[in-house]
């Protein structure tokens, strides 16, 4: 902590207040108050402040969890969180695949309904024309189920590897677990599951920007 003549109490609460009241002109205000900081460090303290502030207090992270069913840990499951999640859905789903296997088969019928219902699904594929586990969602395509394709045609070995769910902007599932099998009860994966709108929206924020710089395109 800068200044070490100064009460510290004292010092945070006034800079919390400052902040608070008029952002733009805090450092000023705070170098009026406490003379002895320089104005990198006031600039310094209000950017912590700040960055505090924006912290949304509602944000919930756990852990997420593929393991061998011998394998007692205290976690929730990658199956049962992907399909709570899609099953929950109202308002939107965003998704990506590497790959798509039968195994999830029934849940592409429940994300088939739900655009039918009025959710809207963007589902981001990594080089569909090898997956003909998504035939049938090209089938229902449509104002309200839209599938963006990643195929790399410079680099043989680059993909579309992100693995994530957001549902309604709400809930993110970042992990490292395929849509299958494997993925979801076979293997030993590692995710989150992080409760903040803030977080659902950057994703969204940079998917539609791939759209955009047509790193995706539409199928």
């Amino acid at each position: 902590m800068p200044g070490g003549n100064i009460n510290q109490e004292l010092l945070l609460n006034t800079i919390k207040g400052d902040v608070a009241n008029d952002t733009a002109n805090a450092v000023p205000m705070i170098r009026s108050k406490f003379p002895e900081l320089s104005e990198m460090q006031c600039d310094e303290l209000v950017k912590l402040i700040v960055s505090a502030m924006d912290k949304d207090e509602s944000d919930k992270v756990s852990l997420v969890v593929t393991a061998p069913p011998s394998f007692a840990i205290n976690a929730r499951t990658t199956m049962n969180v992907v399909r709570s999640m899609i099953h929950e859905a109202e308002r939107s789903i965003l998704i990506t695949g590497y790959s798509l296997s039968s195994y999830f088969a029934d849940l592409t019928d429940v994300i088939i309904q739900k655009s039918q219902c009025g959710v809207f699904v963007k589902f981001f594929v990594n080089d569909i024309d090898k997956q003909s586990e998504f035939d049938k969602l090209k089938r229902y395509q449509g104002h309200f189920l839209k599938i963006y394709n990643y195929h790399q045609t410079e680099d043989k070995m680059a993909a579309l590897h992100a693995k994530v769910i957001s549902i309604d902007q709400k809930k993110t599932l970042i992990t490292s677990a395929n849509l299958s099998y494997h993925g979801q009860q076979g293997n030993i994966e590692l995710g989150t599951l992080i409760e903040s709108n803030r977080i659902a929206k950057q994703l969204d924020d940079i998917f539609t920007r791939l759209i955009f710089s047509k790193v995706f395109s539409e199928v």
